[in-house]
């Protein structure tokens, strides 16, 4: 949901289903199965265990927007690279505060995280008033492949997947957010959608909210 709010704010006032469902497509790697972290690393342009900084994204996104003609596919790509500048920001500050606050072990640490998210994706969804808009969207939408990366049916099974997820109350933990509060990641949000709009978008390869 964190992915589909800054999406929400780069198509302002509405993003398209293309924009909504690259910005989740770097994760539809999940559907292959027990994946190592260095095949998912692949799908987000990470090398040697770290992701890659804002040039090396804003380079893949200039590539690849410019592969394929019309609005759909640069929506697309427009997503996907979002998609991982968000990951980068959020590992340098919300989870690097994460790791700063949370002393418990790393079994712990990571469950605390994994429950923390996960009540994220619902209270998201409460608060805001696209939710539900940015779903029904969702299902609309239609997959690319971005090679070498993703294919399109992995995308479009990803994104079903990832529907029923969220649509199934049983998944909500039901906790009390103590290192993810959505004052923090609203924060957030604003911000990387910001920076992303700049980074990302020069002018005649995006038109923003088109």
């Amino acid at each position: 949901m964190v992915h589909f709010a800054i999406a929400q704010q780069l198509g302002t006032p509405k993003p398209t289903p293309s924009l909504l469902l690259g910005s989740i497509a770097p994760d539809a790697v999940h559907v292959r199965g027990n994946i190592t972290r260095e095949q998912k690393g692949i799908t987000h342009l990470v090398s040697e265990g770290l992701l890659p900084d804002t040039n090396r994204i804003r380079e893949n996104y200039l590539f690849y927007v410019t592969q394929k003609p019309g609005k759909a596919w640069n929506e697309f790509v427009y997503g996907y690279f979002a998609h991982i500048y968000t990951d980068l920001r959020w590992v340098q500050t919300l989870y690097a505060d994460y790791k700063k606050e949370n002393k418990a072990d790393k079994e712990s640490m990571r469950l605390t995280y994994n429950q923390e998210v996960s009540q994220l994706e619902f209270e998201i969804m409460r608060s805001q008033h696209w939710a539900g808009s940015v779903l029904n969207k969702l299902k609309d939408s239609i997959g690319h492949a971005l090679d070498p990366f993703v294919d399109k049916s992995e995308v479009e099974q990803y994104r079903t997947i990832k529907l029923e997820w969220l649509l199934e109350e049983g998944n909500e933990p039901k906790i009390e957010l103590i290192y993810f509060t959505l004052d923090k990641v609203e924060r957030f949000i604003q911000n990387t959608a910001a920076e992303l709009s700049t980074l990302l978008a020069p002018k005649g390869t995006y038109e923003q909210g088109g």
